[in-house]
C-alpha cells in the first residue's frame, strides 16, 4: 500500500484546493492519511461533510491530535507517518498536488532510495516543497524527521535526505508540472510559537512521532 501523509493546521483554505484532486488520483492500493493538528478553521466538519464515503472506505483516514501543542512540522510529519498503513510512504504537504504518474513511480521505488518530488526546472531543490517518498523501513531507519528542528523548519526535508545518504541510501528526483498553493509568512508561523502552549515532548531519536490522537471515524480498529 502507498500512504500519502498530510498535516493541516489552519490551512483549510489550501486543503480545499488540493484534496479533491488528490483523492481522485488514488488507486486501490493507496490511502491519504490526514493529521488534524487541532486546526481551528472547521477542518473536521469540512472533511466529514464532503468525504464521508472516503472515510468509511479507508481511502481517506483522518486523525485529530488531542494534545494542544505549538505547531512543529517535523513532529507533525512523524506523527502522521506513524499513523499510515502503507509500506511506501509519501509526505505530501497540504498545499501540494499528487501528479500524474507519481503512484507508478512509487510502486517501483527501490527500498534503498528516497524519492524527491522536485519542482520542474529546479534540479538543485532538495525537498523544500514537502514532497518526499520512501519505504517505511528506510523512514524508520533514519528515525523520520528530526524533531529537534522545532517549528516551521525549512530544512527538515533536506536534513532527512542528508541523514539517509550518510546511511548509504540513494536519492532519486522526479520533476513535477504541478505547482503548490503559495503561502505567506503569516500562514507559516501563525501557530509555531503561541503564548501559553507547550512544545511537543522531545526525546528524539529515542522516541519520535509520539502523540495522542483520535480517529474521525471512531470505529476503526
Amino acid at each position: 500500500m502507498i500512504s500519502f501523509c498530510t498535516v493541516c493546521k489552519g490551512r483549510l483554505w489550501q486543503l480545499k484546493q488540493t484534496i479533491f484532486h488528490n483523492l481522485k488520483q488514488l488507486e486501490s492500493d493507496c490511502e491519504l492519511v490526514l493529521l488534524d493538528y487541532q486546526s481551528p478553521d472547521g477542518l473536521e466538519e469540512f472533511i466529514k461533510t464532503n468525504f464521508n464515503n472516503e472515510l468509511k472506505s479507508g481511502k481517506l483516514r483522518c486523525f485529530k491530535l488531542l494534545n494542544n501543542y505549538n505547531y512543529s512540522f517535523p513532529y507533525a510529519k512523524n506523527v502522521v507517518h506513524k499513523l499510515a498503513k502503507g509500506n511506501i510512504l509519501f509526505n505530501l504537504d497540504g498545499d501540494n498536488f499528487i501528479q500524474e504518474g507519481l503512484i507508478d513511480v512509487l510502486r517501483k521505488l527501490p527500498k534503498d532510495t528516497v524519492l524527491n518530488g522536485l519542482p520542474k526546472g529546479r534540479p538543485s531543490d532538495t525537498g523544500s516543497f514537502g514532497r518526499l517518498g520512501y519505504h517505511v523501513d528506510l523512514f524508520n531507519s533514519v528515525c523520520g524527521y528530526d524533531e529537534h528542528l522545532i517549528g516551521m523548519s525549512k530544512g527538515d526535508d533536506i536534513d532527512l535526505i542528508q541523514r539517509a545518504l550518510k546511511q548509504g541510501f540513494k536519492l532519486k528526483g522526479i520533476a513535477t508540472e504541478l505547482t503548490h498553493i503559495k503561502n505567506n509568512d503569516d500562514d507559516k508561523f501563525k501557530y509555531v510559537d503561541v503564548s501559553g502552549l507547550e512544545q511537543h515532548p522531545l526525546d528524539y531519536p529515542n522516541k519520535w512521532g509520539v502523540a495522542d490522537v483520535e480517529n474521525y471515524i471512531k470505529t476503526e480498529a
